[in-house]
C-alpha cells in the first residue's frame, strides 16, 4: 500500500516544491516520487500486448495468451493427467512442440470444488525458462475450462555453465536496487529470453532496507553479470488506518471532522472508545506461562524498524486495550487477519497460505516502515506503518495488504499487476469484508463506496479509493493511470457482481478464478477466469455477466450454465 514516504536526497528536497501546509498535495507529490524511484530501478518489464478474439486473447505472434473456452475434454482423471492430455493434443496451438511438452515440469497442483488447476513451466537444456508459467484448469469430468499460456518461444542453445557464482549474482542485484539490500533466497539458474536473445541467468530475490524500494526479483546474466530484468515484488496500497469493526467511522457512520473522531496523534476519545468491540482472539500461543499473538493464521513479529514492543506478550490472555496503547494495532491486525484467513481457508474451502515462504500463520509487523505512512506486502510478510492514522487500525488496509498475499499464494508466486489487477483484488476483498459488517454505511451514503474509510477521505489525509469507479470510466482505455487507479475498475466491477450475487459466492469465484491466471493476466483475462470458475461451481453467472458486460465493459464470454436457464435466461 503506497502512501507518503520520506525518502533521502532528491525526494526530501522535492518536498520543498510543494506549498507548506498543503498536506494532500505534499502526499501526492511524495507518492509520485516514490513511484519514480521504483520505475528507475525497473529493467525489462512491461505489460504484454494482447489482442481480443472471441475465444481468448492472442499475442502478436498468433500464440494464445489466454483461452477462455478451449473446447477440449480429456479422459476424467487427476487434474495433472487431464492437463497433460490436453497439452499433448493441443500443445502446438499454444506454441509448444512435442519435445517442449515432454520437458514441461509441474510446479503446483490445486483442486477446489472439482476445479483442478495445474501450473507448469518450460525446461530447456535441463534449466527452467523464466516467465513460462502455463496454467491449465479442468473440471472433474475432463473438460478444460481455462488456459493461461505464458509459453516462451524461440529458445536458443546457450553455454549452460555459468561464468559467475551465485554470490556474484546476489552482489550485482543488491547493488542495483541499493538501500543496504540483502538476499532473500538462494539464486536459481535459468534461461531468460527477451528481444530475440536467450541468456543464461541467475534469478535472485533481494530486499532493500529502505521500504520505499522494497523487495525485487532480479535476473543477472550468468556470464557477464549484467542486469537483464528487475521487477518490484512489493505490492502496496494507499492508506492510513484505524480499525474496530471495520473502523470507528464506519461503525459510527461518522466523519473524521466530527467531534472526537479526528486522529489527534492516535489519542483516545470517548467517541473512539465507544466503537471498540470485544472479540475472541482465536488460537493464540501459550508458552512458558506467557501468551502471545501467534496462531495458525496470523503471527505478530517485529520484522523491521521501529523495534518497539508492539507485539504483546503477558501472563494474561486478555489483551483488551484502547487505541492509544502500544499493543492495540497488533491485537486489531491479529483479529482481522485471523478472521479473514479462516473465511478463505475454512469457510470458502480455498487453500491460501504463505507456505512457499514459511510455515504457520501470516507474519505481520504492526509497527514497521520506520514509522512512515505506508504499508506493504513483501516476501510473504505484511508491514504496517504508523504515519497519519496507524495503518494497523483500519480493516480496509489490513485486508487489502492480505489480498496481495492471497493473490500471490493462490497463483504460486505468479501475481499479476497488469492493469493494476492485484491492486484491484486487494480493494475488492477489503470492500467486501467491510461491507459484511452490520449497522454501518448504507447505499445512499457517499462513504458506502469508499475503500480506506478512516485511513483516507479526510482533510490532511490522502484521497482514498472507491468502488464506484466504473460509473465514469470504461475498459480498457479509460480505467485510469497507474496501477492504483486502474485497480479501482476491477474492484468496482467485481463489487457490482458481489452485491447482486452474494458475498460468499462471488468471493469464491474470484479467488478460484484468480488461481487459474498467471503473472501476465490482465483485468479482462481475470474476469473471464472468474466467470468460468463460477459456472463450474454451479453458481448463477448471470449477475456476474451483467456486472462485467453491462455495468462494465469487459465483454467476457458468458459460459453456458444450467443455472442461467433455471433463472429465466433460456431463449
Amino acid at each position: 500500500m503506497l502512501k507518503i514516504r520520506i525518502l533521502a536526497g532528491a525526494l526530501a528536497a522535492a518536498l520543498t516544491l510543494v506549498a507548506p501546509g498543503d498536506a494532500v498535495a505534499r502526499a501526492a507529490h511524495v507518492i509520485d516520487q516514490a513511484m519514480l524511484v521504483r520505475d528507475a530501478l525497473t529493467v525489462g518489464v512491461g505489460d504484454p500486448v494482447v489482442f481480443d478474439r472471441a475465444d481468448g486473447q492472442y499475442r502478436a505472434d498468433g500464440v494464445p495468451a489466454t483461452l477462455f473456452s478451449p473446447d477440449f475434454s480429456a479422459r476424467p482423471s487427476t487434474p495433472k493427467a487431464m492437463a497433460l492430455e490436453f497439452l499433448a493434443a493441443r500443445g502446438a496451438t499454444l506454441g509448444l512442440d512435442p519435445q517442449a511438452v515432454a520437458n514441461l515440469s509441474v510446479t503446483s497442483e490445486r483442486l477446489t470444488d472439482g476445479i483442478g488447476v495445474v501450473r507448469m513451466r518450460q525446461q530447456s537444456q535441463g534449466l527452467p525458462v523464466y516467465g513460462s508459467d502455463i496454467v491449465v484448469s479442468t473440471a472433474s469430468d475432463g473438460r478444460v475450462i481455462f488456459v493461461a499460456n505464458g509459453v516462451v518461444t524461440d529458445i536458443d542453445t546457450v553455454d549452460p555453465v555459468p561464468s559467475n557464482a551465485p554470490a556474484d549474482a546476489t552482489r550485482a542485484a543488491t547493488t542495483h536496487i541499493g538501500g543496504n539490500a540483502r538476499s532473500m533466497h538462494a539464486p536459481q539458474l535459468m534461461l531468460h529470453v527477451a528481444d530475440g536473445a536467450t541468456r543464461l541467468a541467475w534469478r535472485t530475490s533481494v530486499e532493500s532496507a529502505d521500504p520505499a524500494i522494497g523487495s525485487w526479483a532480479v535476473l543477472v546474466d550468468a556470464h557477464d553479470g549484467s542486469i537483464l530484468r528487475a521487477q518490484s515484488t512489493t505490492y502496496n496500497a494507499n492508506g492510513t488506518g484505524t480499525v474496530f469493526k471495520p473502523d470507528p467511522l464506519s461503525s459510527a457512520r461518522a466523519s473524521a471532522s466530527d467531534p472526537g473522531y479526528g486522529d489527534n496523534g492516535n489519542a483516545d476519545s470517548p467517541q473512539f472508545t465507544a466503537q471498540l468491540f470485544p472479540v475472541t482472539l482465536r488460537d493464540i500461543t501459550l508458552a512458558s506461562g506467557q501468551y502471545r499473538l501467534e496462531g495458525p493464521y496470523a503471527s505478530c513479529r517485529a520484522l523491521e524498524a521501529p523495534s518497539d514492543a508492539a507485539c504483546p506478550t503477558g501472563a494474561s490472555s486478555d489483551f483488551s486495550v484502547t487505541r492509544s496503547a502500544l499493543t492495540f494495532d497488533a491485537v486489531n491486525i491479529y483479529y482481522h487477519l485471523d478472521t479473514y484467513m479462516r473465511y478463505v481457508n475454512v469457510t470458502l474451502g480455498i487453500t491460501a497460505m504463505p507456505t512457499r515462504y514459511y510455515s504457520g500463520g501470516v507474519r505481520y509487523d504492526p509497527h514497521a516502515e520506520s514509522g512512515a505512512d505506508n504499508s506493504r506486502y513483501s516476501g510473504g510478510n505484511l508491514y504496517f506503518g504508523e504515519g497519519g492514522v496507524n495503518d494497523g487500525q483500519d480493516a480496509d488496509v489490513i485486508i487489502h495488504e492480505l489480498g496481495h498475499g492471497i493473490h500471490d499464494w493462490v497463483t504460486n508466486g505468479n501475481l499479476s499487476q497488469s492493469q493494476g489487477l492485484s491492486e484491484g483484488v486487494g480493494d475488492y476483498l477489503a470492500q467486501g469484508y467491510s461491507r459484511d459488517f452490520p449497522n454501518q454505511w448504507v447505499a445512499t451514503d457517499a462513504a458506502y463506496h469508499w475503500v480506506f474509510n478512516f485511513d483516507g477521505h479526510a482533510p490532511g489525509l490522502w484521497a482514498g479509493r472507491a468502488t464506484n469507479w466504473h460509473t465514469n470510466h470504461s475498459y480498457p482505455g479509460n480505467i485510469g493511470s497507474g496501477i492504483h487507479q486502474q485497480g479501482q475498475y476491477f474492484a468496482s466491477c467485481s463489487i457490482v457482481a458481489r452485491d447482486a450475487l452474494g458475498g460468499m459466492a462471488m468471493d469464491k469465484a474470484v479467488l478460484v478464478g484468480l488461481s487459474m491466471t498467471n503473472g501476465s493476466s490482465n483485468q479482462k483475462a481475470a474476469a473471464q477466469a472468474i466467470i468460468n470458475a463460477a459456472a463450474e461451481q454451479g453458481t448463477n453467472v448471470a449477475p456476474i455477466a451483467a456486472a462485467y458486460n453491462t455495468s462494465c465493459n469487459y465483454a467476457v464470454t458468458v459460459p453456458v450454465s444450467d443455472v442461467i436457464f433455471k433463472n429465466g435466461f433460456e431463449p
